[in-house]
Protein backbone atom coordinates (compact mmCIF):
# COMPACT_ATOMS: atom_id res chain seq x y z
CA UNK A 1 0.00 0.00 0.00
CA UNK A 2 1.60 3.38 -0.73
CA UNK A 3 2.03 5.83 2.39
CA UNK A 4 0.00 9.32 2.22
CA UNK A 5 1.82 11.90 0.58
CA UNK A 6 3.92 14.40 3.69
CA UNK A 7 5.65 17.03 4.19
CA UNK A 8 9.36 17.02 4.70
CA UNK A 9 11.71 19.61 5.48
CA UNK A 10 14.73 18.60 3.30
CA UNK A 11 17.71 20.33 5.13
CA UNK A 12 15.56 23.33 5.29
CA UNK A 13 14.16 23.40 2.50
CA UNK A 14 10.56 22.08 2.30
CA UNK A 15 9.53 19.66 -0.22
CA UNK A 16 5.94 17.41 -0.34
CA UNK A 17 6.72 13.36 -0.13
CA UNK A 18 4.69 11.73 -2.69
CA UNK A 19 4.06 7.97 -4.00
CA UNK A 20 4.16 7.72 -7.53
CA UNK A 21 2.92 4.28 -7.76
CA UNK A 22 5.28 1.95 -9.34
CA UNK A 23 7.42 5.04 -10.26
CA UNK A 24 8.61 4.78 -6.16
CA UNK A 25 8.23 8.07 -4.61
CA UNK A 26 9.62 11.74 -5.33
CA UNK A 27 10.11 14.55 -2.75
CA UNK A 28 9.12 17.32 -4.55
CA UNK A 29 9.81 21.09 -4.14
CA UNK A 30 6.93 23.72 -2.99
CA UNK A 31 6.95 27.69 -4.70
CA UNK A 32 6.75 30.03 -1.92
CA UNK A 33 3.34 30.62 -2.11
CA UNK A 34 2.75 26.88 -1.99
CA UNK A 35 5.27 26.95 1.50
CA UNK A 36 3.43 29.89 2.68
CA UNK A 37 -0.27 28.09 2.18
CA UNK A 38 0.63 24.40 4.04
CA UNK A 39 3.27 26.17 6.96
CA UNK A 40 2.12 29.32 7.70
CA UNK A 41 -1.83 29.15 6.82
CA UNK A 42 -2.61 25.82 7.39
CA UNK A 43 -0.16 24.83 9.92
CA UNK A 44 2.04 21.82 9.00
CA UNK A 45 5.24 20.65 9.78
CA UNK A 46 7.76 17.86 9.44
CA UNK A 47 6.41 14.59 8.69
CA UNK A 48 2.72 15.22 9.07
CA UNK A 49 0.42 14.07 6.52
CA UNK A 50 -1.27 15.94 3.35
CA UNK A 51 -4.51 15.36 2.31
CA UNK A 52 -4.84 14.43 -1.19
CA UNK A 53 -6.70 16.87 -2.37
CA UNK A 54 -4.53 19.49 -1.43
CA UNK A 55 -1.27 17.90 -2.57
CA UNK A 56 -2.98 17.35 -5.90
CA UNK A 57 -4.17 20.75 -6.20
CA UNK A 58 -0.71 22.22 -5.82
CA UNK A 59 1.11 19.72 -7.79
CA UNK A 60 -2.22 20.93 -10.36
CA UNK A 61 -1.20 24.85 -9.65
CA UNK A 62 2.74 23.99 -9.97
CA UNK A 63 3.11 24.86 -6.67
CA UNK A 64 4.70 22.00 -5.96
CA UNK A 65 6.56 20.98 -9.03
CA UNK A 66 9.92 18.80 -9.71
CA UNK A 67 12.65 20.35 -10.15
CA UNK A 68 13.85 18.19 -12.98
CA UNK A 69 11.72 20.16 -15.32
CA UNK A 70 10.72 16.77 -17.31
CA UNK A 71 8.20 16.17 -15.60
CA UNK A 72 4.80 18.75 -16.12
CA UNK A 73 2.25 19.43 -12.99
CA UNK A 74 -0.56 17.13 -14.89
CA UNK A 75 1.74 13.99 -15.30
CA UNK A 76 2.55 14.63 -11.84
CA UNK A 77 -0.87 14.86 -10.49
CA UNK A 78 -2.19 11.75 -12.31
CA UNK A 79 1.10 9.49 -10.77
CA UNK A 80 0.67 10.42 -7.32
CA UNK A 81 -1.04 7.63 -5.55
CA UNK A 82 -1.72 7.00 -1.85
CA UNK A 83 -5.19 9.09 -1.82
CA UNK A 84 -6.15 10.38 1.89
CA UNK A 85 -4.57 7.88 3.93
CA UNK A 86 -5.71 8.72 7.11
CA UNK A 87 -6.21 12.49 6.63
CA UNK A 88 -8.94 14.73 5.37
CA UNK A 89 -8.98 17.85 4.44
CA UNK A 90 -11.17 20.29 6.95
CA UNK A 91 -13.53 22.76 5.06
CA UNK A 92 -11.09 25.05 6.92
CA UNK A 93 -8.30 23.61 4.37
CA UNK A 94 -10.57 23.27 1.24
CA UNK A 95 -11.73 27.34 1.89
CA UNK A 96 -8.12 28.25 1.96
CA UNK A 97 -6.71 26.00 -1.00
CA UNK A 98 -9.62 27.08 -2.87
CA UNK A 99 -8.25 30.89 -2.05
CA UNK A 100 -4.68 29.99 -3.54
CA UNK A 101 -6.16 28.12 -6.44
CA UNK A 102 -8.42 31.34 -7.33
CA UNK A 103 -5.06 33.25 -7.07
CA UNK A 104 -3.16 30.82 -10.03
CA UNK A 105 -2.60 31.24 -13.77
CA UNK A 106 -2.01 27.79 -14.22
CA UNK A 107 -0.22 26.33 -17.26
CA UNK A 108 -3.08 25.29 -20.47
CA UNK A 109 -2.00 21.69 -20.20
CA UNK A 110 -2.81 21.36 -16.55
CA UNK A 111 -6.47 23.86 -16.36
CA UNK A 112 -9.04 21.45 -17.12
CA UNK A 113 -7.58 18.78 -14.82
CA UNK A 114 -7.62 21.31 -12.09
CA UNK A 115 -10.93 21.93 -12.80
CA UNK A 116 -12.03 18.30 -12.69
CA UNK A 117 -10.29 17.76 -9.03
CA UNK A 118 -12.50 20.67 -8.25
CA UNK A 119 -15.73 19.17 -9.67
CA UNK A 120 -15.35 15.62 -8.74
CA UNK A 121 -14.10 16.95 -4.55
CA UNK A 122 -15.40 18.72 -1.48
CA UNK A 123 -13.04 21.93 -3.35
CA UNK A 124 -16.55 22.45 -5.23
CA UNK A 125 -17.56 23.91 -1.94
CA UNK A 126 -15.50 26.62 -2.06
CA UNK A 127 -14.34 27.24 -5.30
CA UNK A 128 -16.55 26.95 -9.28
CA UNK A 129 -14.02 25.73 -11.57
CA UNK A 130 -15.14 28.37 -13.78
CA UNK A 131 -12.94 30.66 -11.36
CA UNK A 132 -9.87 29.01 -12.33
CA UNK A 133 -8.27 30.57 -15.08
CA UNK A 134 -4.88 29.63 -17.15
CA UNK A 135 -2.29 32.02 -18.91
CA UNK A 136 -4.01 32.29 -22.37
CA UNK A 137 -7.58 33.87 -20.35
CA UNK A 138 -5.29 36.43 -18.66
CA UNK A 139 -3.39 37.45 -22.04
CA UNK A 140 -7.09 37.50 -23.50
CA UNK A 141 -8.39 39.53 -20.95
CA UNK A 142 -5.20 42.16 -21.56
CA UNK A 143 -5.89 42.00 -25.30
CA UNK A 144 -9.80 43.05 -24.60
CA UNK A 145 -8.26 45.89 -22.26
CA UNK A 146 -5.94 47.27 -24.64
CA UNK A 147 -8.18 46.82 -27.06
CA UNK A 148 -10.88 49.26 -25.47
CA UNK A 149 -8.41 51.61 -24.71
Amino acid sequence: MATAPFLVDDDGEWRLDVSLGAGGRARVPLSDRAEALLVDDLGYGNRDVVPWVTTRALVLAGGAAPDDGRTDARDLSWAVTGADGGRRATDEELERVAGYLRRIEFDERSLETARELVRTTRLSAFVSPEELTGRTDRMTGLRDIARDL
